[in-house]
């Protein structure tokens, strides 16, 4: 009886444990907290440009930059958030930046977000008025001069982030300035015209300004799109070529290129288009006059001033004279004064118009080019 009475306890006991074990199991499932991975979903489409990407993530926005050289990787990353930021997240709108690139500047100051920068580098070459005299006013500081970074400027401003172009592979700036938060900005390696512009989405993302940049990209969009279809049905391609022979070598714009690009879409013919590169590539003269010395158009950038003329190009390099377009009048100029650097960026429509005023005058009767003009 003493052995029944013990063995129905341990068994009432083991019961009453199980019990306990599944009602303890439930109550730390309920509770435990479970690591999820962050939810990503497109923020804004980027249509055009390959550099970078704008994702939602679990109600934040995540930036990502990828490497151009090597694909399919991350450069740079950066999650924006409006309030109450964890460690490694930026607060959103910035509203103290230093800003190394003019194409940006022009992006911000479309953006009408010009009081916010108080850092630049080589102001000299920076065109835009309203940065020039904050800099005389003592607005904001220059930074930075031909790649060289003014570290203790940098430190004794401490912008809420650095934009940068990294040309060296990396996306972070020196062990000095590790307190500072450096934000790569490669607009200048897209081989869209288009996709170039839409960086201005990137730069929007860090001020709050999205809708803004989508309406400034939409009406640029609309309007290089327009200029292309017109272009198509032009019935004749006539030929082009680019650059100058400078330092033994002459350096031709790939197939791939931004300005192959350009004239695809303006209705020209590139010589060098079955050429699978994005960038320059160099060659002798003697190769490049081979195959262009008998092409329709010449394209060249230049700073002549107002003493831009055949004269001074032939000038410079006699052999000039040979091509047949310098011979017909046919070089396309662009002066380096015309704001090309800074602004052409944000206005493809009209570089396109400028180039199919060129090539195809008959379809733009009216229209008198801003960039690129015929050389007189």
């Amino acid at each position: 009886m003493n052995l029944f009475r013990q063995f129905s306890f341990l068994k009432s006991f083991l019961y009453l444990l199980s019990i306990l074990f599944f009602v303890s199991g439930c109550t730390n499932s309920a509770n435990k907290v479970v690591d999820k991975k962050p939810v990503l979903e497109i923020k804004n489409q980027v249509q055009y440009a390959k550099g970078f990407a704008l994702f939602s993530e679990n109600g934040k926005t995540r930036v990502v930059v990828y490497n151009p050289w090597e694909k399919g990787k991350e450069l740079a990353s950066f999650v924006l958030v409006k309030e109450h930021p964890a460690k490694g997240e930026i607060q959103i709108p910035l509203n103290r930046v230093a800003v190394f690139s003019v194409t940006q500047l022009n992006a911000m100051e479309r953006l009408g977000l010009l009081n916010a920068v108080v850092g630049v580098s080589d102001v000299k070459y920076i065109r835009n008025k309203e940065i020039q005299r904050r800099y005389l006013a003592h607005q904001l500081t220059q930074m930075a001069v031909e790649g060289n970074f003014f570290v203790e400027k940098i430190l004794e401003v401490h912008p809420q982030a650095l934009f940068y172009s990294p040309y060296q592979g990396s996306a972070s700036l020196s062990p000095a300035l590790a307190s500072v938060q450096a934000v790569p900005f490669m607009d200048f390696l897209e081989s869209d015209p288009l996709g170039r512009a839409e960086w201005i989405k990137f730069t929007a993302a860090f001020f709050g300004k999205e809708k803004e940049a989508d309406s400034i990209f939409n009406q640029i969009a609309t309007k290089y799109l327009a200029l292309k279809k017109l272009a198509a049905v032009a019935k004749e391609r006539p030929t082009v070529f680019s650059g100058k022979y400078y330092g033994g070598q002459w350096y031709v714009p790939g197939g791939e290129s931004y300005i192959a690009t350009l004239f695809h879409d303006a209705g020209a013919y590139y010589l060098w288009r079955d050429v699978r590169k994005q960038g320059a590539f160099p060659l002798d003269f003697e190769t490049v006059f081979h195959k262009a010395g008998n092409a329709d158009y010449w394209r060249i950038m230049g700073s002549y001033g107002e003493k831009a003329s055949y004269q001074a190009l032939g000038s410079e390099n006699p052999l000039y004279e040979k091509f047949k377009a310098f011979k017909l009048n046919h070089v396309i100029y662009c002066s380096a004064e015309s704001g090309y650097f800074e602004k052409g960026s944000l206005e493809p429509q009209i570089l396109l118009a400028d180039l199919i005023k060129v090539f195809h005058p008959q379809l733009l009767p009216e229209y008198q080019p801003e960039y690129y003009k015929i050389l007189k």
